[in-house]
């Protein structure tokens, strides 16, 4: 477990990687956060409008 800014523990899931010496998958189940994507797709549509346009 691992505190972040917030002082909420946030939950990794640590699986060995299958036919593998020591290795292992970790994965963050928690729910991501597409604000900036979304940003960033919209900024991009805008400039390829004002590019063929």
């Amino acid at each position: 477990m691992i505190y972040d800014e917030k002082d909420q523990m946030r939950k990794f899931k640590v699986a060995p990687i299958e036919n593998s010496y020591n290795s292992y998958l970790i994965s963050d189940k928690e729910k991501r956060d597409w604000c900036g994507n979304i940003y960033l797709g919209c900024v991009a549509i805008i400039l390829a409008i004002a590019f063929f346009t």
